[in-house]
């Protein structure tokens, strides 16, 4: 038997026993310079979100407040993953005469303008309370899924991108959801879970154990 013709018997067994396949660049995520792809989002009735939405400075989070804020009014807490690299200030505004709940979905993306920039991810759901007819601004980190490209300084630019749809993200996301990622060291647990994911890989089980080990959300 030729050296070729049992390369070649080798290599059909390899298919034949399910061996995995390479995995596939998702869009907009680590090297890709594609837009994601997704279902799309957009606030509910009566809320306006500014189209202009920057990076902040994390170790200042005064410099994410209302345009019309008096000098003494605090800045909202920072809302997200404790350890999000991908830090964004979101300007909502109410027309109602009524406070309304802005939901942002787990799998949101905020997608850089600068393609040298890190896009962010929203890891878990986020409900945030617009008081009514007046300005909100709310300071938010997100999951960088772009660890090639350079953390966001002061200003960076943003738009809200689509809700990602793939299924292993999905999963992930979806058994993070009643985990407590307040922690820092969670938090980042998780963000490693998600890592591999972003660059088109399956969600394994031993992430799935890991998420499992997180501890649980104690109701409020």
């Amino acid at each position: 038997m030729s050296l070729r013709t049992l390369f070649l018997g080798l290599l059909a067994v390899a298919v034949l026993s399910g061996s995995p396949a390479l995995a596939a660049e998702l869009p907009g995520f680590n090297y890709s310079l594609a837009a994601p792809t997704g279902e799309s989002w957009s606030p509910p009735e009566g809320i306006e979100l500014a189209a202009v939405i920057e990076s902040y400075n994390p170790f200042d989070p005064e410099t994410c407040k209302r345009p019309d804020a008096e000098a003494a009014e605090a800045a909202l807490e920072q809302v997200g993953l404790p350890v999000g690299q991908v830090r964004v200030c979101l300007q909502f505004r109410n027309t109602t005469g009524g406070p309304i709940n802005v939901e942002l979905p787990p799998g949101l993306i905020f997608v850089s303008e600068s393609q040298k920039v890190q896009s962010g991810m929203i890891v878990q759901k986020l409900t945030i309370e617009v008081p009514s007819d007046q300005y909100m601004v709310s300071p938010l980190r997100a999951d960088c899924i772009n660890t090639p490209r350079g953390i966001p300084g002061i200003g960076d630019r943003y738009r809200i991108g689509p809700v990602i749809q793939h299924r292993h993200i999905v999963e992930a996301l979806r058994l993070l959801a009643d985990r407590d990622l307040s922690d820092p060291i969670d938090a980042a647990t998780a963000s490693s879970v998600l890592k591999p994911l972003y660059l088109g890989k399956a969600l394994t089980q031993d992430g799935r154990d890991t998420i499992a080990d997180l501890p649980a959300r104690v109701p409020a």
